[in-house]
C-alpha cells in the first residue's frame, strides 16, 4: 500500500509540478539587494538582474525560482512560482516600474500559477510561452492539476502519519534530513492548495515556437527553444551581454526531475548542449542554487547518455519497458547526484531512474503504425 501510494503521487508531482554532490553553485557570497521575500533568497547577478532563489530543502515538492529583469522603462519577469504574492511586494520595494512582460519556462503549475497574480497587479502585461504550452494547460494540465489537487491532501496525510510513528517513506527509522524535507514538503503543499486550486490559468498572448528577441531599453533578452527536455515546450531566457542563462527545468538541482509522460530524456542532453554552447558564466535552474559553471549540466547530460545508450540497447534486445528498468543499471549516476544523502537517493530513485527509462523507451521503442 505504501509504495502504491508513493508512486502515485509522485507521477501526479512530476505532472504537476515537475533537488548532486559535489557540484558547485554560486560561488562566493551573491550581492544581496535591499528587501526580502518569504521562502525566497534574492540575489543580485549583474545591474538590473534580480533571481529569487526558493530556499526549500531537497524534497518530493518544489516552489519555482524567477527572476526580475528591470530594464529602462519596464520589468521583465522569468516564471511565476506559486508563491508569487509573496514575490510582489519584494518587486515594488526594487522598482516603481511596471511588469511588462512574464516568460513562462514552461507549463508547470510552479511556473505558471503566478501569472493571474501578475495580470492583477499589472494590468497590460503580455505572457510569453512556447506555443505547446496553450495547447497544453487546457488539456492535460487541467487533468494533472485536477488528479495533484484531489491526490496530495491524502498523500500528505500519510507522510504525516509516518512522520509521528518516527518512519520514514522507505519504512526505515527518519533521520533529520528527511525530517526537514517532509516538513517542507508539507508547507508547499499547503500553499499549492491554497492557491493552485482557485487560480484561474492564463494563457501566453505571445507564443514561441523557436527564437524571439526582446529589446527593452539598452537590454537584449533572448527568448529561445533549444529542444525537447523537460517538457515539449522549454524555453530558456539569454542574455548574451550579462551571458545569463535562465533556464527553467532543463536544470533541476540536485537531482533532475523527469517525468515519463512529459520528458524527453533522449533529446534531454543535446538540448542541454545547446545551451552550453551559448557560453553562460551564470546559470539560473527552475530549482535549485544558481551555477556559475557547466559541471552540473554537463553531469546531467552524462546522467541521460547512459539512460539513453542502454535503453536503446534494451530495445534492440527486444526488451519490454518492464524488462529495460530491470536491466538498465544507474547506480553509479545515482552515487554521484545522491552522494550519501539518504533524501536525495530517495528523489533519485522517484524522479530519475523510473521515469527516466521510462521517457527514453518511449522515445526510443518502435510503435505499431497508426490504423486508418
Amino acid at each position: 500500500m505504501r509504495s502504491e501510494i508513493l508512486s502515485t503521487f509522485c507521477v501526479l508531482l512530476a505532472a504537476a509540478a515537475l533537488t548532486s554532490a559535489g557540484i558547485a553553485a554560486a560561488s562566493g557570497p551573491p550581492e544581496q539587494p535591499a528587501g526580502t521575500a518569504p521562502g525566497f533568497e534574492i540575489q543580485k547577478l549583474a545591474e538590473g538582474v534580480y533571481a529569487a532563489v526558493r530556499t526549500d530543502p531537497p524534497g518530493l515538492m518544489v516552489d519555482g525560482n524567477c527572476v526580475f529583469l528591470v530594464n529602462g522603462e519596464d520589468v521583465v519577469v522569468v516564471d511565476a512560482p506559486e508563491s508569487t504574492r509573496d514575490l510582489i511586494p519584494f518587486l515594488r520595494s526594487l522598482t516603481p516600474k511596471p511588469v511588462r512582460f512574464v516568460v513562462n519556462t514552461h507549463w508547470h503549475d510552479d511556473h505558471i500559477t503566478g501569472n493571474a497574480v501578475y495580470r492583477k497587479a499589472y494590468p497590460g502585461v503580455e505572457f510569453i510561452g512556447h506555443a505547446a504550452l496553450r495547447d497544453y494547460l487546457p488539456t492535460a494540465g487541467a487533468k494533472n492539476r485536477k488528479a495533484m489537487v484531489e491526490g496530495a491532501p491524502g498523500f500528505m496525510a500519510y507522510i504525516r502519519s509516518q512522520m509521528e510513528q518516527g518512519k520514514s517513506l522507505t519504512g526505515d527509522p527518519i533521520t533529520e534530513e528527511e525530517r526537514a524535507s517532509y516538513e517542507s514538503d508539507g508547507r508547499l503543499v499547503d500553499r499549492y492548495l491554497a492557491e493552485v486550486p482557485h487560480s484561474e490559468v492564463v494563457l501566453p498572448t505571445v507564443a514561441v515556437e523557436d527564437r524571439l528577441t526582446l529589446y527593452r531599453g539598452g537590454r537584449k533578452i533572448e527568448i529561445l527553444h533549444l529542444g525537447r527536455s523537460h517538457t515539449a515546450g522549454d524555453l530558456v531566457v539569454f542574455l548574451p551581454e550579462e551571458r545569463i542563462a535562465v533556464v527553467g527545468d532543463l536544470i533541476v538541482w540536485p537531482v533532475p526531475l523527469v517525468g515519463a509522460e512529459q520528458s524527453h530524456v533522449a533529446e534531454w542532453g543535446a538540448t542541454l548542449e545547446k545551451m552550453l554552447a551559448l557560453n553562460p558564466s551564470i546559470i539560473v535552474p527552475g530549482h535549485g542554487p544558481v551555477l556559475r559553471s557547466g559541471d552540473y549540466a554537463r553531469q546531467m547530460i552524462q546522467l541521460f547518455s547512459s539512460v539513453t545508450d542502454q535503453v536503446k540497447a534494451a530495445v534492440a534486445r527486444g526488451e519490454t519497458l518492464e524488462a529495460a528498468r530491470r536491466s538498465v543499471d544507474l547506480k553509479r549516476q545515482k552515487g554521484l547526484f545522491a552522494g550519501d544523502s539518504k533524501v536525495r537517493a530517495f528523489l533519485f530513485d522517484q524522479y530519475v531512474a523510473g521515469p527516466a527509462v521510462a521517457s527514453a523507451y518511449s522515445d526510443l521503442a518502435p510503435h505499431p503504425p497508426v490504423s486508418r
